[in-house]
């Protein structure tokens, strides 16, 4: 489980949303998998207000802001894991 805390944009509308991503994991022979998830706690409108249980209310409103956090979540990962990677390599250069 990692905490989740991105920003979206829907329908331009911004929102922050909190709560926890689960990787998912394989299939194996003591298991059958699962998926990638999210579990939603708040989504803030910029004035701070939560109203994750107005969209919880529109299920298919609900599933478009899961997918749209999980992507934004993702997204901060393997941006931080390219800039991390740019780092290292730029100080193995200043050792030389």
């Amino acid at each position: 489980m990692e905490y989740l805390h991105v920003s979206i944009e829907i329908n331009g509308v911004k929102l922050e949303v909190i709560g926890n991503y689960w990787p998912g994991e394989a299939e194996s022979m003591n298991s059958p998998g699962e998926s990638e998830s999210v579990e939603i706690s708040q989504i803030l409108t910029a004035n701070g207000d939560d109203i994750g249980g107005m969209v919880a209310y529109f299920e298919n409103l609900q599933e478009h802001v899961e997918q749209a956090a999980m992507e934004a979540h993702k997204g901060a990962k393997e941006l931080a894991r390219d800039e991390y990677a740019i780092l290292r390599r730029e100080m193995a250069k200043e050792e030389e």
